[in-house]
């Protein structure tokens, strides 16, 4: 809206009505001294004859009252009846005089005025162009808001849990959402420090539900072992007495085990569910652990 108001005024635009109002003005005036100036006319052109006549009459009776035909009383008569027709005669005159002054003063004003409303004043562009920058100021700053109204997650998910609603205060601990990459699950397992040394890096794993989550066995292969050793995770849910983990050892290491993808979609609505593993697989060769608990995750466990 500021851009077109800018160039409306680069271009001579910006001031039509006022143009067209004062185009109305001029044309008015200028029809008011036409009409006067006629009537005026008229009106003297009719002084002019009363004038002639009044001259005519007195020429014929001057010699009249010179003669005694006619009395001096008439002859005086006549003679104001002249006066009084060149009184009015200069009077007209002199109104024509003014009007036609006035109206033509006015009508130069009012013809200036207009050319001022064509011309395209630095001033005013200059105003057009700092009210369009601070427009487009608050734009930005109104794009900036409604960003910061507007929640983005880092990569493209599911969401898995909403912890905030419309309307409600965000919880700086949980967050607005929790979201996740469902098409590839990793079991995390905790695995006790003194079995961590079993563990290698593409190790094939087979991980069975003890209490239920799924059936049968799904299998993956070791894509991260961490590099700390600490308390288990699950031991936060120690407080819980009927948490099947309250027995876990808690020094453990977190190992990451990639499942395959076809066991990804068969838990993939599981996240976070805790299950018991049996062993981890070499090879061929059965290795049994001290495994104190897994939990299924997303790559991406994100909350805003």
């Amino acid at each position: 809206m500021k851009q077109g108001q800018l160039s409306r005024i680069q271009q001579g635009e910006a001031k039509q009505g006022e143009i067209a109002a004062q185009l109305a003005v001029i044309t008015e005036i200028e029809a008011r001294l036409a009409t006067e100036t006629r009537q005026k006319e008229a009106q003297i052109s009719q002084a002019e004859a009363t004038l002639r006549n009044a001259q005519g009459k007195y020429q014929r009776y001057t010699p009249l009252a010179q003669e005694g035909a006619i009395g001096v009383s008439l002859l005086n008569d006549v003679q104001e009846e002249l006066e009084k027709a060149k009184g009015a005669l200069v009077q007209l005159e002199a109104e024509l005089e003014h009007t036609e002054s006035t109206l033509q003063a006015k009508l130069a004003q009012e013809k200036a005025n207009l050319a001022q409303l064509q011309e395209v004043r630095p001033i005013d562009v200059a105003i057009a162009q700092a009210e369009l920058k601070q427009a487009q100021i608050q734009v930005e700053q109104y794009k900036a808001e409604l960003d910061n109204t507007n929640v983005r997650v880092p990569v493209a998910g599911q969401i898995l849990r909403i912890n905030t609603r419309v309307g409600e205060q965000v919880n700086v601990q949980q967050g607005i959402a929790e979201l996740g990459q469902t098409k590839q699950i990793y079991a995390i397992a905790e695995i006790q420090e003194t079995d961590i040394t079993k563990i290698s890096l593409g190790q094939p794993a087979t991980i069975k539900s003890e209490y239920g989550g799924f059936e049968g066995a799904i299998k993956g292969t070791v894509a991260k072992i961490g590099l700390q050793i600490g308390k288990s995770r699950i031991d936060e849910d120690r407080q819980n007495p009927d948490n099947p983990a309250n027995d876990l050892n808690e020094r453990v290491v977190e190992v990451k085990i990639r499942l395959n993808p076809e066991d990804s979609s068969t838990v993939a609505a599981f996240t976070g569910m805790q299950v018991k593993v049996n062993s981890l697989q070499r090879s061929s060769d059965c290795i049994p652990l001290s495994l104190s608990a897994i939990s299924w995750a997303c790559p991406v466990f994100w909350t805003a």
